[in-house]
């Protein structure tokens, strides 16, 4: 294994029929491997199972579970499960779902640890915090294992994690998903990319760390253009997410991040096309690292 990077399979992208032929590919190169739970049909404990069984080294992770939503016994149980049946590779990502602020803050926490409770496994699965904000990391630093961000800049990153520096505990993680978007089509590419910023700008979570990030005018501008050309693609937007990059495009911005204080950055791709396309372009990203 070459670095610490994720890969995340969103299940709307990779349907469960790769799941087995791309986690087969991942031992040599990837650490990790993330299933978004985005899809109330697909669940991410399942797709987990899949890959673990494919893979010798790579660990597995729910990317996010929304916690209030599961009964913490039977979810420590299936955790306990994958964690005891693949030598200890498995990592439960946990989030509040739609609730926001300190009372969801709260809630995670208080469940989290009627969770480990719950747990048998000796050493428990790692469990991470997806956050946003400084509240949710500094919640993740106390009580949990590691911090996953998402769709951020490396400088926000390092922003939101290194003023809680002081409390985070040896093993502790920082994870991200750094979203890239992929096409045979050039102009389909950057399509995908404008469509998630927008979509993600209209989350008042997410559009107050935007605002955070300097980059609402940009998207506002992708908002009013017909048509988003190449020059609307500004260096704050790059610095986040990227469209058809090459190898050296991504192991820059992946460097950005570790240089951030971002102990695994996990390459999320979004990509239109085939099966095969797909397949073969999970196949390139392992070479690339």
């Amino acid at each position: 294994m070459k670095a610490d990077v994720g890969i995340a399979l969103r299940s709307t992208v990779f349907p469960q029929n790769l799941i087995v032929p791309i986690s087969s590919e991942l031992d040599a190169s990837f650490s990790s491997v993330w299933f978004p739970a985005v899809s109330a049909h697909i669940d991410p404990l399942d797709l987990c199972a899949l890959s673990l069984d494919a893979t010798k080294r790579v660990n597995a992770a729910t990317g996010v579970l929304r916690l209030p939503e599961q009964d913490p016994a039977r979810l420590a149980g299936r955790a306990d499960a994958l964690s005891k049946s693949s030598g200890n590779r498995f990592i439960l990502g946990v989030g509040t779902g739609p609730l926001r602020g300190q009372t969801a803050v709260n809630q995670l926490v208080d469940l989290t640890k009627k969770l480990r409770a719950s747990c048998h496994n000796i050493p428990p699965a790692p469990i991470y915090f997806a956050a946003l904000g400084p509240k949710m990391v500094k919640a993740a630093f106390e009580n949990a294992d590691g911090a996953l961000l998402n769709f951020c800049s490396p400088r926000y990153a390092s922003g939101v994690t290194s003023r809680h520096a002081s409390r985070k505990r040896d093993g502790f993680r920082v994870a991200c998903y750094v979203k890239l978007f992929f096409s045979e089509d050039e102009d389909e590419a950057r399509r995908m990319l404008v469509k998630e910023f927008i979509h993600y700008d209209s989350l008042p979570q997410y559009h107050k760390m935007f605002e955070a990030m300097g980059i609402s005018k940009t998207i506002d501008a992708f908002k009013s253009a017909q048509e988003v050309t190449e020059g609307h693609i500004t260096e704050e937007i790059l610095e986040i997410s990227m469209d058809n990059p090459t190898q050296k495009e991504v192991l820059e911005l992946l460097e950005r991040f570790r240089e951030a204080g971002v102990d695994t950055p996990v390459v999320y791709p979004y990509v239109a096309g085939s099966d095969d396309y797909k397949l073969q372009l999970v196949k390139n990203l392992c070479s690339w690292l």
